[in-house]
């Protein structure tokens, strides 16, 4: 439903269920930030729940344990939530503290600084996580124009500068209901919780929100780095860009994906693992952007064989393209992403979480349309996609290696 003020809200009932999920998406994360203001999505997500009007301190928090419910959040490049997980009886009580949290957060000073400290420290441990520092150089290096590039996690330096009025500000600037998205999952009274949004939600003040970023990344040359750290192994990313979340692709990139190295059946794990012993580990993923997505393929590997891999790869990829894929490897991957699609649809927080999300990226009718499209697909659509979206020219590899000096002498 959409409201007056441009707020949307989507309910999902399920009168089988004993619990309920409320989230509230704000379309507001790392793509909206200014240089200035890396990480401030990430450091609001810390924020907001440290008091508001109507709930002073931790209260918020501690009536959601006393409902016997959770209340979390987190930050994407795309949007910030937070969410309540209740009883069925305490979704009404869950929406009200969400809405106060919304539009009435205090932002006490001194938990503004305490929280420094503890987003700091998180900042600290991502940098000290190959998997993290290798995911954002990806990034970093498969967009270089569209804002998908900036960090989630931000830095230190500006966590610990970033003054109360400008967190005040950017809260003004992006919590505005045009960016925000109510949904509601599980079991609930429809005709009361949706009469509860109007009331909350749906008189927040109308603000009009700032032009959307650019996240539309044009084709361009890849690059192959080569980075060295205080690491055993070697790691490597390797992707190009792919459909963005509007595209008729998006339907078939997850297949494509799952037959590339997607499990002990795919191509990549049988060549690159059990035929040639190059890597520990190797998988691929298709990660769906507002803008324009992407296909990774990570390994994990002696560092020995990184051309032996970035080579292998290539040939897989080339051999799908000029000689198809069979149906058995077709059948596999539909199963795989059949099974997959049904666990992540198991728990309200599940079914809330996944219709938000596409809803929030402009392709609402996604999650209805998705197995019908994916059981529909065909051998051919495989090869055409890498054939349209995959070039070695324009594929990036991007690798984290043991220092010379790490390791035993």
């Amino acid at each position: 439903m959409k409201y007056e003020n441009g707020l949307t809200s989507v309910l999902i009932n399920d009168k089988n269920s004993l619990t309920a999920t409320a989230i509230i998406f704000i379309r507001a994360g790392s793509v909206d930030e200014k240089p200035s203001q890396a990480g401030l999505s990430h450091f609001l997500e810390h924020l907001v729940f440290k008091g508001s009007r109507d709930y002073a301190g931790d209260l918020m928090s501690r009536n959601v344990e006393n409902m016997g419910g959770y209340i979390n959040a987190a930050t994407s490049k795309e949007f910030t939530m937070y969410h309540i997980s209740i009883q069925k009886d305490g979704v009404e009580k869950s929406i009200k503290m969400l809405a106060d949290a919304m539009q009435n957060p205090l932002f006490p000073q001194d938990e503004i600084d305490k929280e420094r400290k503890v987003v700091i420290e998180e900042i600290q441990r991502h940098s000290d996580n190959p998997g993290a520092v290798l995911y954002e150089k990806f990034y970093e290096t498969v967009y270089i124009r569209s804002a998908l590039k900036n960090s989630v996690i931000g830095t230190p330096q500006i966590i610990a500068n970033v003054s109360r009025e400008e967190i005040c500000d950017y809260y003004k600037t992006h919590y505005v209901p045009a960016k925000m998205l109510v949904v509601v999952s599980g079991n609930f009274d429809e005709f009361a919780v949706e009469k509860l949004i109007g009331e909350t939600f749906g008189k927040f003040e109308k603000r009009d929100p700032l032009p959307d970023p650019l996240l539309v990344e044009k084709v361009h040359s890849g690059k192959d780095i080569s980075e060295y750290g205080k690491v055993a192994m070697g790691y490597m990313l390797t992707g190009f860009l792919g459909p963005d979340a509007n595209g008729e692709d998006i339907y078939i990139a997850d297949l494509a994906a799952s037959v590339l190295g997607g499990g002990k059946s795919s191509r990549l794990y049988r060549s690159l693992y059990e035929k040639k012993h190059l890597v520990y580990s190797t998988d691929s993923s298709f990660t769906a952007e507002k803008g324009t997505g992407n296909i990774c393929i990570a390994s994990v590997f002696d560092s020995k064989n990184l051309k032996k891999i970035k080579d292998e790869i290539r040939k897989q990829i080339e051999e799908i393209i000029d000689d198809a894929i069979t149906e058995e490897e077709l059948s596999r991957a539909k199963l795989s992403i059949k099974t997959n699609w049904n666990f992540s649809l198991e728990t309200p927080f599940d079914i809330a979480d996944n219709n938000g999300y596409w809803h929030l990226v402009g392709n609402p009718e996604f999650v209805t349309k998705y197995m019908k499209k994916v059981e529909s697909a065909t051998v051919g659509d495989i090869g055409n996609f890498f054939k349209k979206y995959y070039s070695p020219t324009t594929a990036s590899n991007v690798a984290l290696l043991p220092s010379p000096a790490h390791g035993c002498k």
